[in-house]
């Protein structure tokens, strides 16, 4: 038998007791159980449906699989557990769970999440966020599955999470009319609403060690590319001190530094372990070729460095498999290849690199909806396309420098659009866009009865 939550939206009213009972009981941060509203403003036409959520138990959970240090355990009864003793505050399984369930603590450094209190679970009795529910809207329950029909609205990676929800589409319910209900004032919360859903930049300056390190990786890869295969091209000592400063930089970024060797014993199944892998094996073969040029053949050190750009890619790939992310142009492996090309024979391989990357631009002209920085690191990476080109048909020193400059400043930006555009799963956007599809249709549907255009 497989432990899971049900929950009735239809008689939840978001008193926030589960919530509360949750930290008190285990002592977590706030929000460990979360709340969820669709028609968060309350606007006319749809229900207000509260939704509250922790951890669903997965039947095959992302997070355990995915975290580099094996701090997750899945016991008997299915309950995903989460160790903190063993936890390097990597993060990486916020990004791989579509429910927002894991959450670091920031004052810890560490994730925090629900499970199941499984100290009570073992006394016989309900989780503490079941007790102190006053309406009976959230529950426990016992079943050989919970393979089942979920709402459109939410996200369903194909994880099978341990939870039944109920009344999600009874409309029946009391409709919560705002204040504000002249139409264009409604207008400017939708509006508002579907803003909110563009790019932000505040994701670089949340994950700027995790840009810094792979731009890091990827410049260290292609002066090693470029070593072996020329000859003559700059090598020596500076792939190697990049890739030093690289994995400094990717310590500094965990939030519990001191257990950051546990990061390469979940290599079987975790693509984080693998990646972390492939760069210590990335720094050991610069090391060498740095002290000792010819003793690694070019093959070997050519191999291993297009082995670590593609573990560098698999690590968002595995979290956001979206057609958007997996054409982008700032993924490693495309970055660094295109900057080798640019000092390769013949021309013709980065120019189609070149084409590659502008219809690559093209399809992520979206990103002009996001704020000042998206669209300044938008405009400079489509811009510096064509430029480049200009600047190399004069073909002198002034103008090929000049080039080379804003080839490279192109290459940096498009990277930074990579994390800028990376948006793995996740439930709150998932209620945010599908409520705000559904709200126009009805829109839509009542102009058209009315006769309005």
């Amino acid at each position: 038998m497989v432990k899971g939550f049900t929950f009735n939206t239809a008689l939840c009213v978001s008193c926030k007791a589960c919530s509360a009972a949750c930290m008190l009981e285990n002592g977590l941060q706030p929000g460990t159980r979360s709340l969820f509203v669709w028609n968060e403003d309350a606007l006319p036409l749809k229900s207000v449906i509260n939704l509250s959520m922790a951890c669903n138990h997965c039947k095959e959970p992302v997070c355990a699989s995915g975290c580099p240090a094996s701090a997750y355990t899945i016991d008997a009864g299915g309950v995903v557990i989460h160790h903190p003793e063993r936890c390097m505050g990597c993060g990486y399984c916020t990004w791989r769970c579509p429910y927002d369930a894991p959450k670091i603590n920031p004052a810890l450094g560490y994730i925090e999440k629900c499970h199941f209190c499984v100290d009570r679970a073992a006394e016989g009795v309900e989780p503490a966020c079941v007790s102190a529910c006053p309406t009976g809207a959230l529950k426990m329950m016992e079943r050989d599955s919970f393979d089942h029909t979920i709402p459109a609205w939410f996200p369903d990676t194909g994880i099978k999470p341990s939870l039944l929800l109920k009344g999600t589409d009874n409309l029946s319910q009391p409709l919560i009319i705002p204040s504000c209900d002249e139409p264009e004032e409604i207008d400017s919360i939708v509006q508002g609403a579907a803003a909110g859903r563009g790019l932000q930049s505040g994701k670089l300056r949340q994950e700027w060690s995790l840009a810094v390190f792979s731009i890091l990786v990827i410049a260290a890869t292609a002066l090693l590319i470029l070593k072996v295969t020329g000859g003559n091209r700059p090598g020596g000592l500076i792939p190697f001190l990049l890739m030093a400063v690289a994995m400094a930089v990717s310590v500094a970024h965990l939030g519990v530094p001191l257990k950051a060797w546990r990061a390469v014993i979940h290599i079987k199944s975790s693509p984080l372990s693998r990646e972390i892998v492939m760069v210590i094996l990335l720094t050991l073969t610069a090391l060498v070729n740095w002290l000792w040029p010819s003793m690694l053949p070019a093959p070997f050190t050519i191999a291993v460095s297009l082995l670590t750009l593609i573990s560098v890619d698999l690590v968002y790939f595995s979290a956001d498999r979206s057609v958007n992310i997996r054409l982008h142009s700032g993924q490693a492996f495309f970055t660094a290849i295109y900057a080798v090309s640019w000092f390769m024979e013949p021309q013709m391989i980065f120019i189609v690199f070149s084409l590659l990357a502008a219809v690559s631009v093209v399809m992520r002209y979206r990103s002009t909806e996001g704020d000042l920085a998206d669209r300044v690191l938008y405009f400079t990476r489509a811009m510096a396309l064509p430029l480049v080109f200009m600047l190399i048909y004069p073909a002198n020193a002034v103008t090929d420098i000049a080039a080379l400059t804003l080839f490279m400043a192109g290459l940096t930006a498009d990277r930074l659009l990579f994390y800028i555009d990376f948006n793995p799963p996740d439930i709150k956007k998932s209620i945010k866009e599908h409520f705000y599809s559904e709200y126009e249709k009805e829109r839509d549907k009542q102009r058209q009865d009315s006769g309005l255009s």
